[in-house]
Parts: structure tokens; sequence; C-alpha cells
């Protein structure tokens, strides 16, 4: 297993602090960076997973990676890469909670703006839920949606670029 995070953790680490550095830039120029940096992520990170299993391949494995091999380093990369940008994201809305409470209040206009759309396709009561977890939002939930988005999308990446990096040497 050790072989497996050393092999993964620079480019989750890499892949991280891009991640970071994409948040940080979308903030001061004043885009909504928090639903930016989960697309931003979404798109760095089977770059990081690709190149990470491709250099266990050569590395690490001589050639060769089992399908199984590729998923460890795999998770290893994208685990700390959501982990990381997220705890990240956290840590900023946390120094800066007036750019949480612009991001609640987008979040919250959008929604009232809606409220016909949403009340007709999915009825009132679903609307006004949405509402009320919506002004219960904290920096957490923002934290963990992020985090969340990574994990599982990158899942999805994560098998498809595992399946075609495997190879093993024929007898």
């Amino acid at each position: 297993m050790n072989k497996y995070f050393k092999a993964g953790y620079p480019f989750g680490l890499a892949g991280a602090g891009l991640c970071l550095l994409s948040f940080l830039i979308l903030q001061f120029t004043e885009l909504n960076a928090i639903d930016f940096t989960t697309i931003a992520a979404c798109m760095i990170t089977p770059v990081f997973v690709f190149l990470g299993m491709r250099n266990f391949r050569a590395q690490w494995s001589g050639g060769e990676m089992l399908f199984g091999q590729g998923m460890t380093v795999g998770f290893v990369i994208y685990g700390l890469l959501a982990v990381i940008t997220s705890l990240g994201v956290l840590t900023f809305l946390y120094l800066m909670p007036e750019v949480f409470e612009s991001y609640k209040l987008e979040k919250l206009s959008w929604l009232h703006s809606q409220q016909d759309f949403i009340s007709e396709s999915v009825g009132e009561q679903a609307y006004l839920e949405a509402l009320g977890e919506s002004e219960e939002m904290n920096i957490f939930d923002i934290a963990l949606d992020i985090f969340l988005k990574i994990f599982l999308l990158e899942l999805f990446f994560t098998i498809i670029i595992s399946i075609i990096l495997k190879r093993t040497k024929s007898h």
C-alpha cells in the first residue's frame, strides 16, 4: 500500500495546489469562485490521475499495471485533491466570511427569481424546502459539497483511466 501512496500523493498535492490557485484567481477576478472551482477541479483531476497512474506503471510497477492498482493510485490522487481543495476553500471562507455571505445571497436571490418555475416543476413544498435549506447553509456545507462533487465525479473518471492504462505483460 505504501508504494501506491508514494506514487500518487505528489500528483494529488500538485492537483490540489492547482485547484486552490484557480480558486484564488477566480475569487480575485470577482467570478463565482466556489462553483467554478468545482468545475476546474473536475477538469484538472483526470489529468493528474492519468499522469499519476502512468508514472506508477512506468516507475513503480515495471511497466505493468492491473486495474486494481490503477484504482488505488487514482484514489490516492483524487482523494487528496478533494480533501485539500475542500479544506482550502473552507479555510478561505472562514477567514473571509463576506465571500460566503455574498455567495449565499446570490444563491437565495437565484432561488427567489426561479420560484414560479421551481414551484410548477416540483411543487411549492419542494421550493420551500430548498429555500429553507439554502437559508441555513454554512461554510461546512460548501466544503462538503465541493468534496463530494470532486470525489464522486473523479471515481468515474478513475475507472475509465484505469481501464485505458491497464497493462499486463504477455507470457
